[in-house]
């Protein structure tokens, strides 16, 4: 009998001990599925540019405007003859998120840009301006 009641008495404990733990810390938050974007980079004459690296970084902003903190450039992808890139990214950090259009060999301007709101059913073209060289 004592033994039945010491058992009892363990597995009320855990219990508590597990309840606390949720109270404490909560469950994980479901953050869905994320977001599959497409982009297809192209040049000023609409060809696909091949070796643009997609980076992305979350940012905050206050009220005025200005950066109050923000990540790491991340690499998503790479694009290839086809010019297309991938990334994911959850609907909701989608607003804070920087992505960042760079060409490996230099031909082409940098591209920084965030987007509100895009569907992932849509491919978005992102086009690149060739660098110019300044005449001195």
């Amino acid at each position: 009998m004592k033994k039945a009641v010491r058992r009892f008495l363990q597995g009320c404990s855990l219990t508590a001990a597990m309840f606390v733990f949720q109270a404490c810390y909560g469950t994980e938050f479901d953050w869905g599925e994320p977001l599959r974007l497409t982009f297809q980079v192209v040049d000023e004459s609409n060809n696909t540019i091949d070796g643009v690296n997609l980076q992305s970084r979350w940012e905050h902003r206050n009220s005025d405007g200005e950066l109050t903190s923000c990540g790491k450039w991340t690499l998503l992808d790479v694009s290839e003859d086809n010019g297309v890139l991938h990334a994911y990214i959850y609907e909701r950090e989608l607003p804070y998120t920087r992505f960042q259009f760079a060409d490996e060999q230099g031909r082409f301007e940098h591209l920084d840009t965030t987007f509100t709101s895009i569907s992932e059913t849509d491919t978005v073209n992102i086009m690149l301006k060739v660098k110019r060289i300044a005449d001195e």
